[in-house]
């Protein structure tokens, strides 16, 4: 199997044009993976503009008379940081975890699978996340003992850190380390920021970057956004939703979105979406369910669901769905 910093294995390839593929589909394949939590916010959108494609429902129109700001509360759409720390903390406060890997065939088929239990344990400033137990089945690893999907790779890389390091869960300190890093740490940093806070055009991910700009002025013609009232996990809360109009679904990679933010807080407590897109280059159908709660004033993630197909020349097809349970969340 090809792997990331290898030359594409196509003679028909020219040697320059190998090198700028393989570097395109290496992006690529970090780029579906850290959908989950970081969604640059769109700091160059402005509420009004969204406000223009925005319907409200019955109980949001009436809590306008008692206060609630709408032109508020689409700012805060836009520029929200709670979820892209909800991440942070996950390598951060003590907690355990159970994740469950399943890679499947065209047939839908389990052909190799990967569970395991930890937990994340403190000492003094220092963090290490300690592996209990650990239960596979299939072709998951080639001889080297790597992982033969590169789903599997990235889910390891960002959410199951090796060795000990100093913890940090401050939202601009890891801005300060993107700046600092290399190139492909700033293209991985940015990429693992595009999952948490919906919104902004990423240049550096190609031929699709422009097209996650969810709440741009350019995107708008292609959405329908709703703000509406929801309960969620006995919190009441308000939804911010994005669905792609009939039609338009080729003009844009996020086909869906939905975000309940606790009212009381502002703190994202779930999201769901939708991510698709299909060319010569590469298809993928992803969709991704993140449950947020609150531990002691704290954002962390509870539950997160991911069920992805990716296809991409020169690569096997990858069909894989993992699950991921965080608890016992210690936070003092």
């Amino acid at each position: 199997m090809w792997e990331c910093g290898n030359e594409m294995p196509s003679p028909v390839l020219k040697e320059q044009d190998g090198r700028i593929l393989s570097s395109l589909l290496c992006r690529l394949h970090h780029f579906h993976i850290v959908l989950i939590f970081t969604f640059p916010h769109a700091l160059s959108s402005q509420p009004d503009t969204l406000l223009k494609h925005v319907t409200l429902d019955e109980v949001v129109i009436s809590a306008q008379a008692s206060g609630f700001n709408v032109d508020a509360f689409v700012q805060q759409v836009i520029t929200d940081t709670t979820f892209h720390k909800a991440f942070l903390n996950t390598r951060y406060y003590p907690h355990a975890l159970v994740s469950d890997l399943d890679v499947r065939n065209k047939r839908e088929t389990r052909s190799a699978t990967l569970h395991r239990r930890g937990r994340l344990v403190r000492d003094g400033k220092y963090a290490e996340l300690v592996i209990d137990s650990t239960a596979e089945s299939g072709k998951l690893r080639d001889r080297k003992g790597e992982f033969r999907y590169l789903t599997a790779e990235m889910y390891d890389d960002v959410f199951f850190p090796k060795g000990r390091y100093v913890a940090d869960n401050t939202v601009r300190h890891r801005q300060l380390d993107v700046e600092r890093g290399s190139r492909f740490e700033k293209y991985r940093s940015e990429l693992k920021k595009f999952m948490f806070n919906p919104g902004q055009e990423i240049a550096s991910v190609p031929f699709i970057g422009d097209k996650l700009a969810l709440y741009d002025a350019d995107m708008a013609e292609h959405y329908d956004h709703r703000i509406w009232a929801d309960v969620r996990d006995g919190v009441d809360c308000w939804v911010f939703s994005s669905e792609v109009r009939e039609g338009h679904e080729g003009k844009a990679v996020i086909q869906e979105m939905h975000t309940w933010f606790a009212q009381e807080g502002g703190q994202v407590l779930a999201r769901e979406y939708h991510i698709l897109h299909g060319s010569l280059i590469l298809d993928f159908d992803i969709r991704i369910k993140v449950r947020n709660t609150l531990v002691n004033g704290a954002l962390v993630p509870l539950r997160i669901d991911y069920d992805g197909d990716w296809d991409i020349p020169f690569s096997k097809r990858e069909l894989v769905r993992f699950t991921l349970l965080l608890s016992d969340w210690v936070v003092e």
